[in-house]
Formats: structure tokens, sequence, C-alpha cells
């Protein structure tokens, strides 16, 4: 066996173990299969959770998107739901978006490992409320975490108090200069950013007049002020809060345009 034989196979010798200490699971939902990465307890819990954390998310891919829709997936994490969408609508062009970096390598192998990276559009950046460089504030390094925030300025903690334990420089571009920037005239949009969805709402104005667009859901900040301004944005480009739960356990809002059914 030549020298590139040898390379091949401890190549192969090499995957094979990561494969085997960092193992890929099996997530069946609504009819849809597919694997995610699940070498820590954070992606393990996503992966246990992932048919009761969200159903609403779920419920809403399943009503307000269609075929030939154009998702945005604002906070995509490691994919969860761009992988669903994806499925659940073949001819859909699917664009995930996500800063953090554990998290953006995590999302990107969920996507090649589950032979849709022809189809997903990966961009590895934040949004806000204008265009610049800016700091993502991290609380957890771990690969899958969240309640991570954007500030260009040093903070003591992120969103619910947590304590920040280093930051990664991003590039924040709004959601209107992004759209142009990639030809995108979105359909449906899923926000969940833990924290600056006002400050990306507000830089979304020309997006979110757009008749393209049918559908949002979002989790909104935590403070009611900045909950009322965000509800406030979206029923002024013509939404309507058409489902929230009432209950509190879920802090997720859908809004679609001229409260139409799907």
């Amino acid at each position: 066996m030549g020298r590139r034989g040898w390379h091949a196979a401890w190549q192969r010798l090499r995957w094979g173990a990561v494969r085997a200490i960092a193992p890929r699971r099996e997530v069946e939902s609504r009819g849809l299969r597919f694997t995610l990465q699940c070498d820590n307890w954070i992606t393990q819990a996503r992966y246990d959770t992932y048919n009761t954390k969200e159903p609403e998310t779920l419920d809403w891919l399943d009503t307000w998107m269609r075929d030939g829709d154009t998702f945005l997936d604002v906070g995509a994490n490691i994919g969860v739901y761009t992988l669903y969408a994806a499925l659940r609508h073949p001819k859909a062009r699917v664009i995930a978006i996500e800063p953090e970096y554990a998290n953006a390598h995590l999302l990107r192998d969920n996507v090649v490992a589950n032979r849709l990276a022809g189809r997903v559009e990966l961009y590895a950046l934040a949004l806000g409320g204008r265009s610049g460089v800016s700091y993502l504030q991290v609380q957890d390094f771990t690969p899958g975490a969240a309640l991570h925030s954007v500030s260009r300025e040093p903070t003591a903690q992120t969103l619910m108090g947590r304590p920040v334990i280093g930051r990664e420089g991003v590039c924040v571009l709004t959601l209107d200069q992004f759209c142009e920037e990639v030809g995108a005239a979105p359909n449906c949009i899923k926000l969940d950013v833990d924290g600056t969805e006002l400050e990306i709402l507000a830089g979304a104005r020309r997006t979110l007049n757009s008749p393209s667009l049918r559908s949002v859901i979002l989790e909104p900040p935590p403070e009611a002020a900045a909950q009322e301004a965000c509800r406030a944005l979206l029923a002024e480009a013509g939404l309507t809060r058409q489902w929230y739960d009432p209950s509190g356990q879920s802090s997720n809002e859908v809004w679609v345009r001229n409260g139409g059914a799907g």
C-alpha cells in the first residue's frame, strides 16, 4: 500500500473512531427522519426533547411554510428546525443564520450529514439594528448552548443574568441588508436570538412590510417594554398575532399577514 493508501486508511479509521466517540442519533418526528450530533449534554438534551420542547414551532413549519417558499431560520443554533424545514418542504429555499462559532460548526455538520448541503444556505453572522462589527457575548462555550447576546460594549452578563465567559467577534447586518445581499424575499421567518429580537425587527422594516412575508414565529425578549415594542413593529407591518400560549409555558408567538389561514 502506497503513502496515499495508508493516508486514506488512516483517515477512515480516524473518522470511524470519531463517530463512535461522538455518535449521531436518529430523530423521528412527524414522519421525518434525520440525525443530530449528540456529543455533549446540551446536544443530547436537544435530541431527547425534540418533539416536546417546542411543538408549536413544528406546527408552524407544517402549517405556514410551503414548498417554493424562502424560509429564514434566524438563530438556527445546531439546526434542529433548519433540518426539519428542509426535509418537510424539499422545494423550499432554506437559509440558516447562526453567529456562535461552535454552533455554526455543528449546524454545518448536521446539514452535511443529512445530505442537505445543496439545499440549505448557511451564514455565520449576526443580525441587528445596524450593520458593522460587534461581539457575541458568550455564556457557555459548549456546542448547542444558547442565551448569548450581541453587544458592541463589554458586559458582565448575558440574557437572564448569565455571566459572560468570553467574547467572539461577529459581523452584523440588518435583516433588510442581508436579504438584499443574498437576494431573498422570505415568506416565513423564525426569530429566536435570546434578547436582540427588537434590534433585528427594527432593522427589518422593508422585509416585514413585504407582501411576500406570510408569517413570523418569534420568542420576544423577556423585558415587557421590549416585548411591546416588538409587537408594535410587527403590527405596523400588517401582521397579526395568530397564536400565543396564555399559560406562559411557551414564550413563542406566531404572527401572520392579515390573520390569514395557513
